[in-house]
C-alpha cells in the first residue's frame, strides 16, 4: 500500500466527517490486574485461532509471561512474536505487514507504549483491516484504545497521522503492569491527558455541535478533573510501585477516557494551543531530546489557559503543577527568554490552531509566556 493511501485517507475522512458522523464505535476495554488476560479468549473467538503478537522488547518481557498460559489453554496459536522497531514509521508498518506469519494470522496483539500500538494500526491499514487487540504496558496515552496512529520517520521527526476505521477489537488493561512502569510516563501522560479537556473545549467553542460531539465534550471534563483530584497520589503510589485507587483511575483517565474523548469529536477539535506550544518548545533540539511530549504539552497548557483569560483554571491548576514538578516556567524544559520568538513562530504556524473561537497572534502567545515567568 503506498504512501498516498493515507493521505487519501486522512483527506477523504475530513471530507466525509459530517457526513459520516452516525456511524461510531467506541473503545471496549477489561480493566484489572494480571487476572484481566483470563478475559482474551471471550472477545479473541469471534476472530479465529492465531495471533501474532507485535511490541517492545521490554513490554513483551513484562506481558508474555502472563499472556501465553491464556492462549496455550485456549488453543490460540502464536505464529509469531515481533519486536516492532522502536519507531513507528510507515515503512515499518509495510515491513511487517509483508511477512507470512503476520498475513497468515487470525487477529494480532499490540504491546506496549503508543508506538508499538500505532505500529499496528499501520500494520491493520496495510492489511485491509486485520481485526488487532491491544496490551498497554505503559499508561502515557490513549494509543490503546484511540484509532489514530501518529507516524515518524526513522530519524524520529513527526511524518503524518493515519487512521484506522475503529478503534481496538479490546483493550487488555492491567494495572499490576502499568505500576511498575517508570513513573515518568504516567507523569508526563497526565500532563497530556488534561490538556484534551480544554483544547477541545476551546475548539468547539461557539460552534453547533452534533450528538457525538456532545458526548466527548462532555466526558472531557473526566480528563481532567479526576488528576486534579488524584493524580499527585497517583503519581507518588506510581513512584513507589504500588497500587491503588488513585492510581488506577488515573490509568484509566489517562488510556481511556482520553480515547473516548478523542474518538467521539472532530479530529480538529482534538489539539489547540497547548500542542502548538509543545511543538514550538521542540525546535530546540535539547529541549526536544530531554524533555516528554506530555510534559511540554502540559507547560502549552498554561500558555493557553493564560491567552484564554481562563485565569481562574490557572489559579486552581498551579499549586497541582508545583508539586508535580511539571513545568511552569521556560527553563525547566531547559529554554530562555531568548527562545520565545521561536517557539510562538512554529506555535503559530501549526494547523492545530486553525480551528479556535478566534484567531491566535504571535503576540497573544508571547505575551501568555511572559506573563508565566512573571510569576514566582
Amino acid at each position: 500500500m503506498s504512501r498516498s493511501f493515507y493521505n487519501k485517507n486522512i483527506d477523504n475522512e475530513r471530507r466525509k466527517e459530517d457526513f459520516m458522523r452516525s456511524t461510531h464505535c467506541l473503545p471496549s476495554y477489561s480493566f484489572g490486574g494480571h487476572e484481566v488476560f483470563d478475559a482474551i479468549p471471550k472477545f479473541t473467538k469471534l476472530y479465529g485461532k492465531s495471533v501474532v503478537i507485535i511490541g517492545g522488547e521490554t513490554a513483551l518481557s513484562k506481558a508474555l509471561p502472563h499472556i501465553r498460559p491464556v492462549l496455550d489453554k485456549a488453543g490460540i496459536k502464536v505464529l509469531d512474536i515481533i519486536h516492532f522497531g522502536g519507531e513507528c514509521t510507515f515503512s515499518r508498518g509495510k515491513e511487517i505487514a509483508q511477512m507470512a506469519s503476520v498475513k497468515d494470522a487470525d487477529f494480532m496483539f499490540a504491546v506496549g507504549g503508543g508506538k508499538a500500538m500505532d505500529t499496528v494500526k499501520v500494520v491493520a491499514l496495510e492489511l485491509d483491516d486485520k481485526p488487532f487487540f491491544t496490551i498497554p504496558t505503559i499508561a502515557s496515552t490513549c494509543a490503546a484504545t484511540s484509532e489514530v496512529a501518529a507516524v515518524y520517520t526513522a530519524e524520529h521527526t513527526f511524518d503524518d497521522v493515519a487512521f484506522v476505521n475503529h478503534p481496538p477489537v479490546h483493550c487488555f488493561i492491567d494495572a499490576d503492569i502499568l505500576v511498575e512502569a517508570p513513573s515518568r510516563y504516567l507523569w508526563a501522560g497526565m500532563g497530556d491527558t488534561i490538556a484534551k479537556h480544554y483544547e477541545t473545549h476551546l475548539s468547539a467553542r461557539n460552534r453547533e455541535q452534533d450528538y457525538n460531539t456532545q458526548l466527548g465534550l462532555t466526558l472531557a471534563s473526566m480528563c481532567s478533573e479526576p488528576i486534579l483530584a488524584h493524580g499527585i497520589q497517583a503519581y507518588k503510589d506510581s513512584q513507589a510501585k504500588k497500587r491503588s485507587d488513585a492510581f488506577d483511575t488515573i490509568a484509566m483517565t489517562v488510556i481511556f477516557t482520553t480515547g473516548i474523548v478523542s474518538g467521539c469529536v472532530p479530529m480538529a477539535y482534538n489539539s489547540n494551543m497547548a500542542h502548538a506550544v509543545c511543538y514550538g518548545c521542540v525546535t530546540n533540539k535539547e529541549t526536544e531530546e530531554n524533555h516528554l511530549h506530555g510534559e511540554m504539552v502540559a507547560y502549552g497548557l498554561l500558555i493557553l489557559l493564560t491567552v484564554d483569560q481562563q485565569m481562574d483554571e490557572l489559579q486552581r491548576w498551579l499549586p497541582i503543577y508545583r508539586e508535580l514538578g511539571w513545568p511552569t516556567k521556560l527553563s525547566q524544559l531547559g529554554l530562555t527568554a531568548s527562545h520565545i520568538p521561536q517557539i510562538v513562530e512554529k506555535a503559530t504556524s501549526v494547523h492545530d490552531i486553525d480551528v479556535s473561537p478566534y484567531k491566535i497572534t504571535a503576540d497573544m502567545l508571547t505575551k501568555a509566556i511572559q506573563y508565566m515567568e512573571s510569576l514566582d
